[in-house]
């Protein structure tokens, strides 16, 4: 099979190699799209502390079932069937597995990057991994349910949704995901802010309110658009340190910030705006299973084409993360193996 390969920090590779086998309990699925995340890149870099080459990255993707072995404990699942995959691989005994929360396992691993994923032909997944999705959603559709469900657990650890304001920093994928999952709520005084135009432009054109962070004042918009109180919630969505620092002058009293984008080293923030106003910082990380059905519910309401800026075919996967890290209009590239 054909698979896209990271052989060193810089270096990717579509090279032909042996399919995987399918053994007891795993399915053998017929990848047709893949998400480029901004964990990719960072194993693209070199930055990765687990990712070590060779190695075919990819752990949002779409396909359909060719081969499975049911193994001892049966499966549903059939070929034919249009999946994706739910692709954290928890350890099953830390306090995090053993208490329900085994997306925040002590010794989390991912498909795509602690094993191969989905950069290629073909990949192998465990059965209990799969999530199937109905006919009628394309398969660049279903390889956007894995970043859709970030925003649908976002909202969840930020409790009930009755907040009136809401701010989103960061206007990328994720920060697009959420902001739609917001939407979806039934919030309407909503913000979205950016440095980056091209990004602006695209939160606009999904109705988004707008604001370009590198000429106006953020802090300023946000409390007027509030009645001068601050955002009911912010959430974080840039992984930059001055969006770290400002998120505390956003929020009102007692107002929450939803740490969403994952900071590669640690950032100052305000502790004594923290302290004076009773602000509660949560942290978020990727999804339970239940934010996954919850994203496969909301998806045919998913503007996909709009969130899906550039695809590459698998020949030229590594351009697609040449696009990633220097086009300026790069949202979401999918690498479409069947071109």
């Amino acid at each position: 099979m054909k698979a896209l390969r990271y052989l060193n920090p810089g270096v990717l590779k579509t090279d032909e190699i042996d399919s995987p086998r399918c053994g007891a309990g795993e399915a053998l699925v017929r990848v047709h799209a893949a998400g480029i995340c901004g964990s990719d890149m960072a194993i693209f870099a070199g930055k990765h502390p687990r990712a070590r080459p060779p190695l075919i990255m990819g752990h949002e993707f779409a396909g359909e079932i060719v081969e499975l072995v049911a193994g001892d404990a049966g499966t549903e699942l059939a070929v034919g069937d249009r999946v994706t995959a739910y692709p954290l691989l928890m350890c099953g005994k830390c306090w995090a597995c053993r208490n329900g929360v085994s997306h925040v396992c002590r010794d989390l691993k991912l498909i795509g990057i602690d094993r191969d994923g989905a950069f290629a032909e073909y990949v192998n997944v465990p059965l209990e991994l799969l999530v199937k999705f109905p006919d009628r959603f394309s398969f660049d559709q279903g390889a956007l349910i894995e970043p859709l469900a970030v925003g649908v657990h976002a909202l969840d650890m930020a409790g009930t949704p009755d907040w009136q304001n809401a701010a989103v920093v960061g206007c990328g994928p994720i920060g697009l995901l959420v902001a739609f999952c917001l939407q979806q709520a039934g919030v309407r005084n909503l913000l979205i802010s950016d440095i980056a135009p091209q990004r602006l432009e695209r939160a606009a054109g999904l109705g988004i309110p707008v604001l370009d962070s590198a000429r106006d004042d953020l802090a300023d918009r946000v409390i007027r658009m509030s009645g001068g109180e601050g955002a009911d919630i912010v959430f974080e969505c840039a992984g930059s340190a001055s969006a770290a620092l400002q998120t505390s002058d956003l929020v009102r009293p007692r107002g929450k910030i939803i740490m969403v984008s994952v900071h590669k080293e640690p950032h100052p923030v305000d502790l004594r705006a923290i302290t004076f106003k009773e602000i509660s910082i949560i942290g978020t990380r990727v999804y339970t299973p239940a934010d996954y059905e919850m994203a496969l519910q909301m998806l045919p309401n998913l503007p996909y084409q709009d969130i899906i800026s550039h695809r590459v075919d698998l020949d030229h996967g590594a351009d697609g993360f040449d696009i990633m890290g220097q086009a300026a209009d790069a949202c979401k590239v999918i690498i479409n193996t069947d071109t």
